[in-house]
Order: C-alpha cells, then sequence, then structure tokens
C-alpha cells in the first residue's frame, strides 16, 4: 500500500529510538500497530459494504427490466408447464383410506357410581 523498503523501515527504527526511546519504543510500536490493523479492518469492512450495495443494485435494475419487459404466450406456457411439472412431482396421490368400524351407540360400558360420605 505505502511500498515501504528496509531502508524505510531502517530509518523510521532510528528516529524512533532517538525520539522515543528503547525501553518504550516496544510499547509504541505496538500500539501503532494495533491502530494500523484497526484502520485497515474498518476500510476492508467498508469495501465490501460498497461491493454488496453495489450488487444488490445491480439485481434490482435486473428484476425492474425483467418485470418491465412483456411475457410472449409461448414464454407464459413456458412456465406454466413448468410449474405443473414440478405441483405434479410434489403431490403424490393420496393412499386409500382405511374404515374402521364404528362405535356401537347402544352398546354403553358399564359404570360404578361412587357416593361419597358426608
Amino acid at each position: 500500500m505505502f511500498d515501504v523498503g528496509f531502508m524505510e523501515l531502517l530509518l523510521l527504527a532510528i528516529i524512533g529510538v532517538v525520539v522515543i526511546g528503547p525501553e518504550r519504543l516496544p510499547g509504541v510500536a505496538r500500539t501503532v500497530g494495533k491502530y494500523v490493523g484497526q484502520g485497515r479492518r474498518f476500510i476492508h469492512s467498508i469495501q465490501r459494504q460498497i461491493e454488496q450495495e453495489v450488487k444488490i443494485d445491480e439485481l434490482n435494475k435486473q428484476i425492474i427490466a425483467e418485470d418491465e419487459q412483456p411475457m410472449s404466450q409461448a414464454d407464459l406456457d413456458a412456465k406454466l408447464s413448468q410449474n405443473g411439472q414440478v405441483e405434479n412431482t410434489i403431490h403424490q396421490p393420496e393412499a386409500e383410506t382405511i374404515h374402521q368400524p364404528e362405535a356401537d351407540a347402544t352398546h354403553q360400558p358399564e359404570t360404578e357410581t361412587i357416593h361419597e360420605r358426608r
């Protein structure tokens, strides 16, 4: 990105040692590296969002163009036949229903009444 060579890094290290000092230089370098990494991730996420928005916009334009375009009768018939084929493959014929004999309404099971004592 910045095209930094070995000589530039060496010069930055010498300036860092002189200005910051050898004791604080590793901590400062770590902090700077952390912020540079966060900046790169932020820029990368913005690029991804922009690319997604561009793709969504292109798809919306495609959808609008297809909706505005009139369909011929052959296209409609082809789509209907495709839908019919899919529908026929999904819906299988129903199995035969098994009829169970109905319960005899005249026969009632015997019940026992329990009276509570007060």
